[in-house]
């Protein structure tokens, strides 16, 4: 739903009257986002890059609209030097996948790696952190992203009152898409922190790597009687991955898929910025109030 899609981007950019053209000195005019973190901050500040790394996905999996006018460079691991070389961009932002291609790249543009981690604080704090370095990098006034920020913590709260008294725990899973088994979020992982913001108790409590996710079979999630699932769609992979879930029994026995407790989430990356966040809180407390 297009205007379902749009909400949290059109709210925010409404609320604190952000234009494309944002910038505090002006002599920042071409960014290209290799790292979509990154990319989405640009957006949500009312700046529009002029390329994004594989611009097709981008769309599938983001939740802010991306103009048609964005080119695509070519996957975050491969981007087109012809292109990027073309574009004569004022700043590159990358994450440390991609910076194997720094040296190239460099010669181009002036690059800028954007934070992996944080001192203190959650995955959602990162994408704050991710926000202000984005924006600072494009010589956005800091005002903007700070009213960003208010916004979100604004934001979080009204949809923590909107939350039933008793809700269910939440587990944030991607499904294989062989039928074989998921990839769970727990602590350290943005979902987690989503949830922790709404007041909710994340049901995976077991063990995760350093990105705050661990991948399991279905049989660790039979112990989850009450608790609602939360499923990540991939559309590219959406049918091979639903016919995996009908061909497992395992999967099918489950209480949550027995009785009707599992939910698809659209336009979702689970290492996106503070929009994301606040799409899947959204979409996560729609899930709550139907669930009762």
């Amino acid at each position: 739903m297009q205007s379902r899609r749009h909400f949290l981007a059109l709210s925010l950019v409404s609320l604190i009257g952000m234009r494309s053209n944002a910038f505090a000195s002006g002599n920042v005019c071409r960014i290209v986002a290799i790292d979509w973190a990154a990319a989405e901050s640009l957006l949500a500040l009312g700046v529009t890059p002029a390329a994004v790394s594989d611009t097709g996905y981008f769309r599938q999996r983001m939740p802010l609209p991306l103009s048609d006018n964005v080119l695509d460079i070519g996957p975050f691991w491969e981007i087109n030097r012809e292109l990027l070389a073309e574009i004569a961009p004022d700043l590159i932002l990358i994450n440390s996948a991609s910076l194997i291609m720094t040296p190239d790249i460099a010669r181009i543009g002036r690059v800028e790696t954007v934070p992996e981690k944080i001192a203190a604080g959650d995955r959602y704090d990162l994408s704050i952190d991710i926000l202000h370095h984005a924006g600072k990098a494009a010589g956005v006034e800091p005002s903007r992203m700070d009213a960003i920020a208010a916004q979100g913590i604004t934001h979080f709260a009204a949809l923590r009152a909107r939350l039933p008294s008793r809700s269910r725990r939440v587990c944030v899973l991607l499904p294989d898409q062989t039928g074989r088994g998921v990839v769970v979020y727990g602590k350290g992982s943005l979902p987690d922190a989503v949830l922790r913001r709404l007041g909710l108790e994340n049901a995976w409590q077991g063990p995760v790597n350093a990105a705050g996710v661990f991948q399991t079979g279905f049989d660790a999630l039979f112990e989850m009687e009450e608790d609602i699932f939360v499923l990540i769609d991939i559309p590219v992979l959406r049918q091979q991955t639903t016919r995996g879930l009908e061909k497992s029994a395992l999967w099918q026995a489950l209480p949550a898929v027995g009785q009707g407790r599992t939910y698809w989430i659209r336009q979702f990356y689970p290492f996106g910025g503070c929009i994301s966040a606040l799409h899947l809180a959204e979409s996560m407390t729609s899930v709550l109030e139907g669930a009762g």
